[in-house]
């Protein structure tokens, strides 16, 4: 009996996900299958063999409060995907994080917490880029980073020699020093872009900053990038921007399309 009701309750978990996904304009779904998640994401391609950018979505909802973690990750607000939306290249994709919009069997609550940039989310966002630079005949990706996002955008972008840059925005870039300022519990599990500088140094990059972001400082950015002592490594600080708010609308004048 109990094992009966775990399964109907899985089995409406996973109806609920199917059931809210959204559907942007423009935009297909598709679930890409990796190891050991499957993920959600939405393309809009303009024309198979030009270059490709991926957005990766933020931890989500993954906290209820300080003391206690959400049972599903994904994001209330879809800031990222409408973001995607705006960004005026060809070919462009919404990749969200593990057990985000579909939960399958392999989703746990560390995956949205502690390890939230654990070895296999970072293998498995690594995966899913490279299968949709293959199967839209990409010849280089850029990969765009919100919040946490950014942090497994750098992770993964070690992993991929098609990226040929990384935009962040809000980014968390070094988790360790980021949980440090909110004198939080470090993410134990979890790697961190901080401790790769020396190969990171030489990805070009971008990082967008909110001027009014108190979540993540312009001072963590600052001190992140200027240690990459790298002049591939750009700051740009967005003065009226929060961590969650005044992106969208001047998204199309911060962000070129990708040639």
């Amino acid at each position: 009996m109990i094992q009966r009701i775990f399964f109907l309750f899985f089995l409406t978990v996973i109806l609920t996900a199917c059931a809210s996904l959204p559907e942007p304009e423009g935009f297909l779904y598709q679930e890409l299958q990796t190891k050991p998640f499957a993920l959600a994401s939405w393309a809009r391609i303009g024309q198979e063999g030009l270059p490709l950018r991926i957005y990766i979505e933020g931890d989500g909802f993954a906290w209820v409060n300080a003391y206690t973690p959400s049972t599903d990750p994904t994001p209330s607000e879809l800031m990222v995907l409408d973001m995607a939306q705006r960004d005026p290249s060809a070919n462009v994709v919404y990749l969200a994080r593990p057990c985000q919009f579909i939960m399958p069997r392999s989703c746990r609550v560390y995956y949205w917490t502690n390890g939230r940039f654990d070895s296999n989310v970072i293998g498995a966002e690594a995966e899913a880029v490279r299968r949709l630079a293959a199967q839209y005949k990409a010849p280089k990706v850029e990969l765009i980073g919100y919040s946490g996002g950014a942090t497994v955008a750098l992770l993964a972008a070690l992993r991929l020699p098609e990226v040929s840059k990384v935009y962040t925005v809000a980014g968390v870039l070094d988790h360790k020093e980021w949980t440090a300022y909110h004198e939080d519990s470090s993410l134990n599990g979890s790697l961190n872009p901080a401790d790769y500088k020396d190969r990171l140094a030489k990805i070009p990059q971008t990082h967008f900053v909110g001027g009014a972001d108190k979540n993540v400082p312009v001072s963590l950015t600052e001190s992140f990038v200027y240690s990459l002592n790298n002049d591939q490594a750009e700051l740009i600080i967005v003065p009226n921007a929060s961590h969650n708010t005044g992106w969208v609308g001047i998204w199309p004048r911060l962000i070129r399309p990708i040639n």
